[in-house]
């Protein structure tokens, strides 16, 4: 049928082209790999058949092209368990002619036969000097010490490394520590993705000596609770093993943690902090009262804002972004702590949680107004894919106008160069408003806004 459907002028493209094409191709979806988690509906690209093995089923050309270019057959997606996994693995490692290749192993099962793993493990341990990225995924606790012990050695074009057990099982199956993992040598390592289990089980030196370069660190937690407790492990180890990251953290991802309120007091008390340049946390806002203060930006992800006074702070930063989120009460908004930064960008965010960021930036509620985060002058409301912007358009501008009366008329024509030279405390002005996807704006509306705001921006069409 696809081949039916193929026109005459792509038909005659020149194999080199084809060729080259198929390459971009395999990269964008290999791009995609490293941004998400591993499922086993990822094997399959198109067709019904895993990339290439689609691309080879086109016609007898694309055929010939895929079937004489190895790097075609780098991207290697096994799922377990599966009888043909074996063959399949040994298969593109054959084909692949010795590049660089991208191994993914997910187990769709909750069990395994304890026969599966050795013969998979077997096929990879001489190939480990090839990988270039490597994810594993749904690996109960039976087999970690198995696959970390076959898998060792020097691996210096290993850039990407995911260990991540299942999602629904907060803390896999045992209670038990797990040995200290991972014996690979990759000191070329850019992206490290793994869960509470495993950062628990890191040797410390292991992560002084191989995330020297690293620029994304993932730290999940499943959907449940974390198993801590007295048969478990200590609360400080994963701020720990964090902390023992070379340098500053590029960017940190804190996914699903649901520590109770306990064990963050636990955490402060040892005067332990978790950091980097850019912290993202997603699922629940309670982790950031461990974030250090030296982030430049936050972003709260999938979140529900105002959902827990007992939230004590926010940590200080330069840039405060809200993606996904959601309010519940505007009761809350008020009782949130206060922020120093100076930009706020919210993205695909309801009304609710609009509402609750307009009153923190000053707009009047019960009469009064609070203006906890006094130094924002940056406001960025953003719609992307098919979110539709909806938020409180009078308390927009009643925010704007009340930032505008507490600055005072002599400093509204300052920028935040010159407020801060003057040592300025006070609420500052709303100096640059970007709206991208909201609803149409009348010519009065947008003349007012224009008047009362430095640089403003006003776009229907989403991002």
């Amino acid at each position: 049928m696809l081949q039916k459907k193929l026109s005459r002028p792509f038909e005659s493209l020149p194999s080199e082209t084809i060729c080259s094409i198929l390459k971009f191709a395999l990269q964008d979806i290999i791009d995609d790999d490293m941004m998400t988690t591993a499922e086993a509906k990822h094997r399959i690209i198109a067709g019904g058949l895993p990339f290439p093995h689609t691309m080879a089923s086109v016609c007898r050309q694309w055929r010939d092209v895929v079937s004489s270019a190895p790097e075609l057959w780098t991207r290697i997606f096994c799922v377990m368990p599966h009888k043909r996994v074996h063959q399949t693995l040994t298969s593109q490692l054959q084909k692949s002619h010795g590049h660089p290749v991208h191994l993914t192993i997910v187990n769709k099962h909750n069990h395994l036969q304890q026969d599966e793993v050795p013969g998979i493990l077997n096929c990879i341990a001489p190939n480990i000097g090839r990988l270039k990225s490597l994810r594993i995924r749904n690996f109960y606790s039976l087999y970690i010490q198995e696959y970390s012990d076959a898998l060792a050695g020097h691996a210096p074009q290993l850039e990407c490394l995911q260990v991540t057990g299942p999602k629904l099982l907060g803390c896999w199956t045992t209670r038990e520590r797990l040995p200290p993992l991972f014996k690979l040598e990759c000191p070329s390592l850019r992206v490290l993705d793994i869960d509470h289990k495993v950062a628990h089980s890191l040797d410390h030196q292991w992560l002084k000596d191989n995330l020297a370069n690293v620029e994304s660190v993932t730290l999940s937690f499943g959907d449940e609770l974390p198993c801590y407790g007295p048969s478990y492990i200590a609360d400080h180890h994963v701020p720990r093993a964090l902390n023992a990251v070379p340098g500053r953290i590029p960017c940190l991802t804190i996914d699903g943690l649901q520590f109770p309120f306990q064990t963050i007091s636990n955490i402060n008390h040892e005067g332990l902090t978790i950091g980097a340049e850019k912290v993202i946390v997603r699922g629940c806002m309670k982790v950031l009262d461990i974030v250090d203060e030296y982030c430049k930006t936050i972003v709260i992800r999938d979140c529900e804002f105002a959902e827990d006074p007992r939230t004590r702070r926010l940590p200080s930063s330069n840039t405060l972004e809200f993606d996904g989120c959601f309010g519940g009460s505007l009761e809350m908004a008020p009782l949130n702590p206060s922020w120093d930064g100076g930009i706020v960008i919210v993205t695909n965010s309801d009304s609710l949680c609009m509402e609750a960021i307009f009153v923190l930036l000053g707009a009047p509620f019960k009469d009064s107004t609070c203006s906890l985060w006094p130094r924002v002058t940056t406001l960025k409301l953003v719609a992307k894919g098919d979110f539709v912007l909806k938020f409180p358009f009078k308390m927009l501008k009643t925010m704007i106008s009340s930032r505008r009366e507490a600055a005072g008329q002599e400093n509204l024509g300052k920028n935040d160069v010159e407020l801060d030279a003057i040592g300025f405390k006070g609420v500052r002005p709303i100096m640059v408003l970007h709206v991208y996807g909201g609803q149409g704006l009348l010519h009065e509306e947008r003349e007012w806004f224009k008047e009362q705001v430095r640089d403003f921006v006003w776009d229907s069409k989403r991002r």
